[in-house]
């Protein structure tokens, strides 16, 4: 007589750390439970009981052993059911894409421990889910740089090979040249009525020392914005930096580093018996040089072709331009605030006269008063 074949005993799974805590039997919902969330913890029981038991261990603050007087012995680890899955899944030789396996589980030195590391959750293809499992060997801070976070999806992805390859330039601290800045000057309608300077120094992208700015008083001329531009950057230079000024005008650079020597000795005449022109610009640039030169730094300049292909002379014509135009704006408007005061001293019978109307305007002013109070 044969015998009926047992039945395999039923599995009570207990989460004990996981979305849900609980108990549950179903292995598929225990993934679920535990999939993505950190420090997970779960374990496979032959009782429900003892399944329970385990869960109920968190709030009693003891999460590595159960009460002892519930008599529950250790159980299999859910893992064994995790390695199962795995063997029944096919290669992925195929695969292009370099992704975690089951088998990487060695860690590094530089790898700090971290308890809370989410456990492995594995897609249908046998990878490791992106954020889940074991760090890499070269995880740093518990950084893992092999996954992104995707911003149009919100999702955590792996990189592409060309993404984890990239590399990203940043200062090291190292350089030793000259700073480098670029200066221009802008005058639209230059040599006419109503012209408006302005004036732009390009340190660099993004640099807050960039300026655009107005010429501010005097002749409203590109020479002197030229200059005006060279003397913003030197004053904006540390003193015991060494630099190198590049501007398009040669006047601009021949006034400071060659014409000066002449005019200094002529007192600031010209070979004419003329006064130079633009000193007051001039003057102040060359004793900043000096000053720094003092400071054991250096100051160069350098001829550039205007409007050309290169970038920082581009970016200084374009603050410069810009400088102009508000220029242009602040005349404009306190044109408008000239204006509205004469119409307003007009209606107090305010306005200006010249000399000989001023005894017109007295009497005709006391006739009219007189007529008024007559009425």
């Amino acid at each position: 007589m044969s015998s009926k074949p047992k039945a395999s005993p039923e599995k009570w799974y207990g989460v004990q750390v996981g979305h849900n805590p609980g108990v549950y039997t179903d292995y598929d919902e225990v993934k679920r439970q535990i999939r993505g969330y950190p420090g997970s913890k779960q374990q496979r029981f032959s009782t429900r009981e003892e399944a329970q038991a385990f869960v109920d261990s968190r709030d009693a603050g003891s999460s590595a052993s159960l009460n002892a007087t519930n008599s529950i012995s250790a159980a299999p680890s859910i893992k064994e059911d995790i390695a199962s899955e795995i063997s029944l899944r096919p290669s992925m030789a195929t695969s292009t894409r370099k992704t975690p396996k089951a088998a990487d589980t060695t860690t590094s030195k530089k790898q700090k421990k971290n308890d809370g590391t989410p456990a492995a959750v594995y897609l249908p293809n046998g990878e490791i889910e992106p954020g889940t499992g074991p760090l890499p060997e070269d995880a740093e801070d518990g950084f893992d740089r092999r996954i992104k976070l995707n911003p149009e999806t919100g999702t955590i992805e792996y990189k592409t090979e060309e993404e984890l390859n990239a590399r990203k330039w940043q200062p090291t601290g190292d350089f030793s040249g000259p700073m480098i800045i670029y200066t221009d000057g802008a005058a639209p309608n230059n040599g006419y009525a109503g012209a408006v300077a302005g004036i732009g120094v390009y340190f660099g992208p993004g640099n807050p020392n960039n300026v655009a700015a107005p010429l501010g008083a005097g002749k409203q001329t590109n020479q002197r914005a030229e200059l005006a531009a060279i003397k913003r950057a030197i004053d904006i230079l540390p003193i015991n930096t060494t630099a190198l000024i590049r501007s398009d005008s040669h006047y601009a650079i021949q006034c400071v580093t060659e014409w000066f020597v002449r005019w200094e000795r002529n007192d600031w005449k010209t070979a004419g018996g003329k006064n130079v022109d633009n000193r007051d610009l001039i003057e102040p640039i060359l004793e900043r040089i000096r000053e720094r030169e003092m400071a054991g730094a250096r100051t160069r300049f350098e001829w550039v072709k205007g409007h050309a292909s290169e970038r920082g002379n581009v970016e200084a014509d374009r603050l410069a331009v810009r400088g102009a135009e508000m220029g242009r704006r602040l005349m404009a408007e306190r044109a408008i605030q000239e204006a509205a005061q004469v119409a307003s001293d007009k209606e107090e019978g305010l306005e200006q006269v010249g000399e000989e109307d001023e005894w017109a305007f007295i009497k005709t002013l006391q006739e009219h008063e007189g007529a008024a109070g007559g009425a």
